[in-house]
C-alpha cells in the first residue's frame, strides 16, 4: 500500500477526545493544535480499518482493477491532513510521539491482512 509516512503517523496517532468547548474534532480544518490534528487522524484511521475489515487485495482489485486502493486513498484525506499539519507547524517528531502514545489499542480493531498491513508503519515507528 502506498501511504505517506507522515500522514500515516497523523492518521494512526490520534485519540478520539472531546475538544475544549465542543464535540470531538473530526475535520482537519477544525484542528487548532497538533494534538487535535492527531485526534482527527484517529478518526480517519478507524474509518480506514472499518473499510478494510475482512477485505482482501483481490476484492479491492475486483472493485477497481486500475486503482485497488482508491477507496482507501479517499478516506485517508492525505492532502488535507498534511496541509493542516503544515499550517499548524506540526513537526514529524511531535506527530510521531503523539501517534505512538495515542494509537495504543487500535491494533485490536484490525481485521484481516490488509488492515494489518495498513498498521505496519505504526509498528515500525513505535516499536
Amino acid at each position: 500500500m502506498r501511504l505517506s509516512a507522515t500522514l500515516l503517523v497523523v492518521a494512526l496517532g490520534s485519540v478520539s477526545l472531546v475538544a475544549c468547548g465542543g464535540g470531538p474534532v473530526t475535520e482537519p480544518v477544525d484542528a487548532t493544535t497538533c494534538a487535535e490534528l492527531t485526534r482527527v487522524g484517529r478518526v480517519v484511521a478507524e474509518q480506514v480499518l472499518d473499510s478494510l475489515a475482512g477485505r482482501t487485495l483481490a476484492s479491492l482489485e475486483a472493485e477497481d482493477p486500475d486503482h485497488p486502493f482508491a477507496s482507501v486513498d479517499r478516506l485517508m484525506r492525505t492532502s488535507e491532513l498534511e496541509e493542516r499539519a503544515r499550517q499548524l507547524g506540526c513537526g514529524r517528531g511531535e506527530l510521531e510521539v503523539s501517534a505512538c502514545l495515542a494509537y495504543q489499542g487500535l491494533a485490536q480493531q484490525a481485521e484481516g491482512d490488509l488492515a494489518l498491513e495498513y498498521l505496519a508503519p505504526y509498528f515500525t515507528a513505535c516499536g
